[in-house]
């Protein structure tokens, strides 16, 4: 089985990939399924492994995928390998040591961790954009390759880990993820401007839920992934993360449909 959370699509898409390459079927992480303990109970009895799909946040593990790894109760799981395969639009930094020490810390077995180069969806801070349109193109080409790779060594559940860890690895994890997920994952900069029109998308697309319309507005409530699937989907460009985003771009996977 599949586990994913996705924002843009990038996830979602390597999961689809590897689904179809390897016979496994994909489980979303999102709303209930995210926030609800009661709702985390799974029966893995004829599955055949675990395989973990996921953005990197900050050069870590996007915490509601913490939240849910560590709060998941799997039935009939003993022997399964599990595989991370994260995307990031340059380097991964040590997240995979991250995701390692929360499966053994579950007491399940970690197998291969893997990274795909995906486009850049992060806009939230300054000197953070989305690729250029060749840029990104030149990603998305490059990534059925690396994951039919990927597939393969999933396949003979090989420990490897190809990971794209970049510069100063240990300084990104080690003090840039922490002081992210600490102060810079906030909601509540996020607010329409008078772009919008009240359509609705960003609420209906939220993976969590936490968009609310009020009076045709979109408003923002504490349980956020800062996925930016309300920035990046907006028709019209009118969802902002204060002044962080004027004038930054938009991205969605051109490959997959997100899920509403």
């Amino acid at each position: 089985m599949i586990f994913t959370f996705t924002g843009t699509g990038n996830s979602l898409y390597v999961a689809q990939m590897l689904a179809k390459q390897l016979g496994e079927r994909i489980t979303l992480i999102r709303d209930e399924l995210a926030t609800d303990p009661a709702r985390r109970s799974i029966n893995l009895r004829d599955e055949r492994r675990v395989i973990w799909v996921f953005p990197i946040y900050s050069w870590g593990v996007p915490p509601v995928v913490k939240r849910f790894i560590r709060s998941v109760r799997f039935h009939a799981a003993d022997g399964l390998g599990h595989h991370m395969v994260a995307t990031c639009g340059d380097d991964a930094g040590l997240a995979d040591k991250i995701w390692r020490r929360l499966i053994t810390r579950r007491g399940w077995t970690p197998m291969g961790a893997y990274t795909v180069i995906m486009p850049n969806t992060y806009t939230l801070m300054k000197g953070f954009n989305v690729d250029p349109p060749a840029l990104a193109r030149q990603k998305l080409e490059g990534a059925p390759k690396r994951v039919e790779a990927i597939a393969g060594y999933i396949k003979g559940n090989l420990m490897e880990t190809q990971v794209t860890r970049g510069r100063w690895a240990w300084i990104k994890t080690k003090w840039i993820y922490p002081w992210f997920q600490r102060h810079a994952m906030s909601p509540k900069p996020f607010h329409a401007t008078d772009a919008c029109v009240g359509c609705g998308e960003c609420a209906r697309s939220c993976p969590l839920e936490n968009i609310v319309m009020y009076k045709r507005r979109p408003t923002w409530r504490d349980d956020c992934a800062l996925c930016l699937r309300c920035y990046h989907i907006c028709p019209q460009h009118a969802v902002a993360y204060g002044r962080a985003t004027a004038s930054k771009g938009q991205y969605l996977c051109p490959f997959t449909h997100l899920p509403q």
